[in-house]
């Protein structure tokens, strides 16, 4: 069970086109991903005028990350990406929300991923963004490692493929440490996983 072998998502987020066209792509499905955003926003334990920070890993160009900042009009977000050129266009994006978002590359695929993302965090959110890293052992490291990175109290809300599937990805979050461990949609192809850190 170490990786993911089908050649089912070969990306090039180092080209400016190939990722600009990507996101036109994405954005042409948005009334689908509408109810999972959705999902992940009343799942978060917040009310909605707190002053909350989470993180978005792999957060592309943006887009769940100005679902939530409209949905949390007092929230920070931290836009984690290991593409320069996805980060530039998440920068376009976001324009509108100047002052409440950071933009910071790592590679999620290396261990201490997230120490250069300024935490800790309120919620640990991503869209259709880990499964990227292919090998199912680092999926279940970057878990463990979002644990440590979360103010307790907090969150991990992943809507991914899910390879491996849902009852796996549960148990990982359980050994991460996260209690309350659930799916809380599934939309077929696609779920939300996640727990919380008591």
């Amino acid at each position: 069970m170490a990786q993911i072998t089908d050649p089912w998502d070969h990306h090039d987020w180092d080209s400016r086109d190939y990722v600009r066209d990507w996101a036109e792509r994405q954005d042409a499905g948005e009334p689908h991903r509408e109810p999972a955003f959705a999902v992940l926003a009343e799942t978060m334990p917040f009310e909605k005028n707190a002053p909350i920070k989470f993180l978005d890993i792999g957060s592309g160009y943006g887009a769940l990350a100005a679902y939530l900042l409209t949905q949390f009009p007092n929230a920070q977000a931290v836009c984690h990406d290991g593409s320069a050129e996805m980060l530039a266009l998440g920068r376009e994006h976001l324009a509108g929300f100047a002052g409440r978002v950071q933009f910071i590359q790592s590679d999620l695929s290396q261990p201490g991923w997230s120490k250069k993302l300024q935490g800790p965090f309120d919620a640990v959110v991503s869209s259709i963004a880990i499964h990227n890293v292919r090998e199912y052992e680092t999926i279940r490291a970057i878990y463990a490692e979002t644990f440590t990175a979360l103010n307790a109290g907090g969150c991990l809300l992943n809507l991914d493929r899910m390879r491996p599937s849902v009852e796996e990805q549960l148990q990982w979050l359980r050994d991460g440490g996260f209690a309350n461990v659930k799916s809380f949609w599934d939309g077929g192809k696609r779920a939300i996983v996640g727990g919380f850190k008591n």
